[in-house]
């Protein structure tokens, strides 16, 4: 059947998962891309439902994944052109939005499982957060860890600039960061945050079992409660001209870093 209405349910939930607030209650969120929904399916990823617009369904790519959707017993509809257009959050859509189902990572699993975790302190930018998520992925085990006040990560930005980390990743939102340090300390987890201004650098991080690493809010860094309950504090050296470095380039550097250490 082709949905044409914008009163459809579906075309309403779709619209709906713009609000954190909706797609925490339905514990859903937006997949849109071709390549998006097929890694998710081979990572095993869960959908409620796909969306494809009318007009590009018999493309080959999408015909493969609609074979894909029929043999995974993935729900699918049609839907007319114009309407798609509406409720796409891309510029130059592919035609194709999936509808994935969250996991609930269990945080005291991760705890004692993991020995690398990634505290997003108060980060703002879904751009950076899907670059952190990618390069937590590209040098994991490791799992990200989001505080209260932080972006979502399945913002439908986040999702597109995770490049498909996010269904790999372990991702957890804090209840109160306070709290959350406490169980690090109390799982034997070093707490390291990065800020600009630091002595000490990654050198002087000696041979830990775990490391969490905090990365701070673009324009005010880590917080002032995180930074005292933290065990380091460091700060990348630079050699330029330059005094602060992109949040996610920041990360992506300490990520590479504090691995070392682990290995």
């Amino acid at each position: 059947m082709l949905i044409k209405s914008k009163d459809n349910q579906k075309i309403k939930l779709v619209r709906s998962l713009e609000s954190k607030k909706i797609r925490d209650s339905q514990n859903l969120y937006v997949v849109e891309s071709i390549k998006l929904i097929e890694e998710a399916i081979k990572e095993n990823v869960s959908f409620e439902f796909a969306l494809i617009s009318e007009s590009i369904s018999i493309k080959k790519d999408v015909s493969n994944l609609i074979k894909c959707f029929d043999e995974n017993k993935i729900e699918y509809h049609m839907v007319d052109n114009n309407l798609f257009k509406e409720i796409s959050s891309t510029v130059t859509s592919q035609g194709i939005i999936g509808i994935a189902k969250k996991t609930k990572p269990n945080i005291e699993n991760i705890m004692k499982n993991y020995n690398f975790m990634i505290f997003c302190d108060k980060l703002q930018d879904p751009g950076n957060l899907g670059t952190i998520i990618r390069t937590a992925d590209a040098f994991g085990p490791c799992a990200i860890i989001l505080s209260p006040c932080c972006v979502d990560a399945y913002n439908d930005k986040t999702v597109r600039a995770c490049a498909g980390a996010i269904f790999r990743v372990p991702i957890v939102e804090a209840e109160d960061s306070h709290n959350f340090i406490k169980d690090l300390h109390s799982n034997e987890f070093t707490v390291v945050s990065t800020v600009v201004d630091s002595s000490k650098s990654f050198n002087d991080i000696k041979n830990p079992k775990k490391i969490c690493l905090v990365i701070g809010n673009e324009g005010n860094g880590v917080s002032k409660e995180v930074k005292e309950l933290s065990d380091e504090c460091i700060t990348i050296k630079m050699t330029g001209q330059t005094e602060s470095l992109n949040a996610s380039i920041a990360a992506a550097i300490s990520i590479y870093e504090i691995r070392k250490k682990l290995l």
